[in-house]
């Protein structure tokens, strides 16, 4: 994790916008956890995101992230993501230097209209489809992309989970207990779970980087922005991550979480062999998270920003804890259309050939007459 530089403020990005592209907007910072950006208005519209990155970031980062923008741009999710516009010069990353030496890479993104997920309320079972289908189709539409900074060793990345076993000193008996829970599990399922699909994902469908549209009866999911965490590693992980923000706020996250499967299913069909690992992920992505909050805390204690889901990650994991393995796995299958159980059918039909009555396998419940309590 990197700490950022010294801040810059609105009147320095107005000034960076109007050096490097001509561009006179009003600058208004948002919300990063290493990048400066701003939101840019022209004529009190908002039209363009402004990312401001210090020149210390390795450039061929953000080659990878502009390159797959570009990628994009030829697909069928196109008008769902940032379009990333070129300097005077026409280059994609412009160089500002200040008067006193400093120079920062700067990236000018189209704007993408709408609310954040974190802002919508409520958040109903059609939405959460609606959310599933978008993160479908971006992998769907990312499966033929690749760049080589797709394959660095990152700590977001959830096949690289098990890192956050070194850490499990910072945490009190009970959380280690927790967090331990879920890393054996991973570490349990390892042998599949490396054998599983992997592609490049979007990796980080937080709820402020979820876009929805302005329609309040009927609001969708109308984009994903910010793909600095994009990562090429299992697709199953994505859909981990975007069920794991997206149902953090719920009483019944399982319940919250089936219409992401079934949205992501309709548009990116999942396989059987990924949805035995969809509960785990799940889990080591909180893992994770709480752990990364754990850190930033002792390095960064002044950047809020790095512990903004820290509370609410910890609700889930223990609420994800109490739910079965093997019943979620049943949900996530019915969720695809599969049958509950893997081997219902072959269950059924030899029962067929048997002449078994599936009833008679099960004893009957005894029936009170509740007047004879009375």
């Amino acid at each position: 994790m990197k700490q950022k530089p010294e801040p810059i403020s609105e009147k320095i990005a107005e000034h960076i916008l109007s050096t490097c592209y001509l561009i006179d907007g009003k600058a208004h910072q948002l919300a990063g956890e290493i990048d400066f950006n701003f939101r840019i208005e022209l004529h009190s519209t908002p039209s363009y995101v402004l990312k401001i990155s210090h020149q210390k970031v390795d450039l061929n980062y953000l080659d990878f992230q502009d390159q797959l923008l570009n990628f994009l741009e030829n697909s069928e999710v196109h008008k769902n993501v940032p379009k990333l516009h070129k300097d005077r010069f026409g280059k994609a990353v412009a160089i500002y230097t200040t008067q006193t030496g400093t120079s920062y890479y700067v990236r000018l993104l189209s704007w993408i209209p709408g609310r954040l997920w974190s802002a919508v309320n409520p958040q109903l079972d059609d939405l959460r489809y609606s959310l599933g289908v978008q993160c479908g189709l971006l992998t769907q539409a990312l499966l033929d992309f690749d760049h080589p900074l797709a394959h660095r060793i990152f700590d977001w990345d959830l096949a690289n989970g098990l890192w956050t076993k070194e850490h499990l000193n910072l945490f009190d008996e009970t959380e280690k207990e927790l967090l331990n829970y879920f890393q054996l599990l991973f570490e349990n399922q390892k042998n599949t779970y490396d054998s599983l699909r992997k592609s490049v994902v979007h990796n980080d469908a937080n709820d402020n980087n979820i876009v929805v549209s302005k329609h309040l009866k009927a609001p969708k999911v109308s984009a994903l922005i910010d793909f600095g965490d994009a990562i090429y590693t299992q697709i199953i992980n994505d859909v981990a991550v975007c069920c794991t923000y997206a149902v953090m706020h719920h009483n019944d996250p399982l319940e919250a979480a089936i219409p992401i499967v079934k949205g992501y299913h309709h548009s990116f069909p999942l396989q059987e062999v990924e949805l035995e690992h969809l509960y785990t992920v799940i889990g080591m992505r909180l893992v994770i998270s709480v752990t990364q909050s754990a850190i930033n805390k002792t390095k960064y204690p002044d950047n809020s920003y790095l512990q903004i889901s820290e509370l609410a990650a910890w609700k889930l994991l223990k609420k994800w804890s109490a739910i079965n393995s093997e019943f979620a796995l049943m949900a996530f299958r019915l969720a695809c259309g599969m049958p509950p159980h893997p081997m219902e059918e072959q269950f059924k039909t030899l029962a067929t050939k048997l002449s078994i009555n599936v009833q008679d396998l099960f004893l009957p419940l005894e029936k009170t007459n509740c007047n004879d309590s009375i």
